[in-house]
């Protein structure tokens, strides 16, 4: 597995244990609003205001580090591009006819497979 296929696998991984973790937390933020309405008529409209403004402030910092880490992998994956892409001009500097072979190879392949 590529350095880049570990990093984007790692990032999906932690982006869906973050939505899961939202998920359960707006679930239970739900149920104690609700439950809070039916004991406190008269101090549901608060409790239901508190429950929405921990909820809003909540999603706004996940929202935030989800933001930062899709950068921070947005950053990653373009320097291993820019990497891979220094190799290859080295190699095609090193070896020319070596690397022209492999193009028409893969050429080839590709026009084969495309039939």
């Amino acid at each position: 597995m590529s350095t880049r296929s570990k990093i984007a696998s790692s990032t999906s991984d932690e982006i869906e244990a973050i939505k899961d973790l939202m998920s359960d937390l707006e679930k239970r933020l739900q149920r104690l609003g609700g439950s809070a309405k039916s004991e406190v008529a008269g101090g549901a409209s608060d409790i239901s205001d508190f429950v929405n403004d921990a909820l809003s402030g909540i999603m706004g910092r996940v929202r935030n580090n989800a933001q930062s880490v899709t950068d921070s992998v947005a950053d990653k994956a373009s320097e291993i591009g820019g990497d891979a892409v220094k190799k290859i001009v080295s190699e095609v500097e090193t070896r020319p006819l070596t690397m022209l072979a492999i193009a028409a190879g893969i050429g080839f392949l590709f026009g084969v497979a495309r039939r």
